[in-house]
């Protein structure tokens, strides 16, 4: 694949025959073909690099060049339709952790092994709860729209936690004209008669925590006693699927690491199974050069199976597929890669407010409890993580927003200094979508 680039321009060949050319305005965020003559008129660049290259010294003398005209006029313009993605400070977004037990013992658990952050807790207190909830509900203007999140340790040991929660909220939020949205991430082992009765009284979306057939799932997920659980889950999703009709989406996720590389043998596993949709999220410890470089080439494998067999409908099963055609078709920028400490907030099982999942159990990351906020510690996620994280010469960043800050603080020791492996990993896969986008639009 060869790239080159004029400053917000990106370009990139494709097709069978190498010659068509795809391009696209990193400000304006516009996908359009150019000529070979404007794509050669470019400077090369890589996967790696973030320099806004002006044209060669050749191309910028040659200014009777139609191609080089082409260049500068798409270059200069200004998108009418494109929004902000200015984010202001508003939590319309919790992540809510109703117990921090599990009952398996995940090699990538981000609660510290076991579900318990460090902190084992049986079951959230509903009571504490519900004014927690209604104080973020009074916050917001009527019309809004507030998502809740129940997660864990494993969130379906306490199934009756969820319930009264989800009505809470539910009844709260329609009485302000709020709408509220909900989505259940569980491993799939505890789908027993008593949680489908429960789900049959909710709207929820429904993700599944899974990594692959009974070889690669039961070494990545196994029960806290060391057998097999993926049967269990399997039993879960087929459950679920029984009464998907009542549910939002059911899709399952796994997590990419050495150990489970193989997204080709997974993906073609998933799209077996019941669900509506699949993720394949590369594991945030996971550092090794030839394991991302397997898994950037084997997403590309599996984007040209499902376009092969479905189309734009197919390709958009894959999880970050869908997500960047979205952000392509809105044209709003994407300022932060998540709303982190502005309109997002993580809620453990004490009630301690977090602006990240992975942080839970880390005192120095508190920023609040219940309905109390340290507005001094939140002022500094206030800016753009485009901005803070320096992130003005990349042409990805309206679609990429800044990168995830415990993945660049994990790799370099600061929140704000990039992960260039992050960097790549994520331009390779948002040109793969900005191709297929192009032609699910041509």
């Amino acid at each position: 694949m060869q790239l080159k680039r004029f400053k917000d321009i990106i370009a990139v060949k494709s097709g069978p025959n190498d010659s068509d050319v795809i391009a696209y305005h990193a400000r304006n965020m516009e996908v359009a073909e150019v000529s070979l003559e404007a794509f050669n008129a470019m400077a090369d660049t890589s996967l790696t690099e973030a320099v806004p290259y002006d044209l060669p010294a050749a191309s910028r003398n040659n200014t009777d060049s139609e191609a080089v005209q082409q260049l500068q006029q798409w270059q200069s313009e200004e998108n009418p339709n494109v929004r902000s993605g200015k984010i202001d400070f508003g939590i319309k977004t919790l992540t809510l952790n109703v117990t921090q037990i599990c009952n398996l013992k995940c090699s990538f658990c981000a609660a510290g092994g076991d579900g318990t952050y460090g902190e084992a807790i049986n079951k959230i207190s509903v009571e504490k709860t519900l004014p927690q909830m209604k104080f973020f509900l009074e916050q917001l203007p009527s019309g809004a729209k507030f998502n809740l999140s129940f997660v864990g340790g494993e969130p379906l040991l306490y199934p009756d936690g969820i319930r009264a929660i989800y009505d809470y909220v539910a009844k709260e939020g329609a009485a302000r004209n709020i709408r509220c949205n909900f989505t259940i991430t569980t491993n799939g082992t505890l789908v027993t008669d008593a949680v489908i009765e429960m789900l049959k009284n909710v709207k929820t979306h429904i993700t599944v925590s899974l990594d692959g057939d009974k070889d690669v799932n039961d070494k990545a997920r196994p029960s806290k006693d060391g057998r097999s659980s993926t049967e269990a889950a399997l039993q879960g999703l087929e459950k679920l699927s029984q009464i998907r009709s009542q549910l939002l989406s059911l899709g399952v996720s796994s997590v990419i690491t050495k150990e489970n590389s193989n997204v080709v043998k997974n993906f073609l596993f998933f799209r077996q199974l019941p669900v509506d949709w699949f993720e394949f999220n590369f594991s945030v410890f996971e550092k090794d050069p030839e394991t991302q470089k397997k898994y950037i080439d084997q997403m590309g494998e599996i984007a040209a199976l499902a376009w092969k067999d479905g189309g734009e409908k197919e390709l958009r099963r894959i999880r970050s597929m869908d997500t960047y055609f979205d952000v392509l078709d809105s044209q709003k920028r994407i300022e932060n890669f998540c709303g982190a400490g502005k309109s997002y907030l993580m809620v453990d099982a004490k009630n301690r407010l977090y602006t990240c999942p992975w942080v839970v159990g880390d005192k120095d990351e508190i920023v609040g409890v219940g309905p109390q906020l340290d507005q001094a510690k939140l002022a500094k996620y206030q800016k753009p993580l485009v901005e803070l994280n320096n992130c003005n010469n990349c042409w990805a960043r309206f679609v990429c927003g800044g990168g995830c800050m415990f993945i660049h603080k994990t790799a370099t020791g600061d929140k704000h200094t990039k992960d260039k492996f992050f960097c790549e990993r994520t331009r390779s896969l948002i040109l793969m979508a900005i191709l297929y986008y192009k032609w699910a639009r041509a």
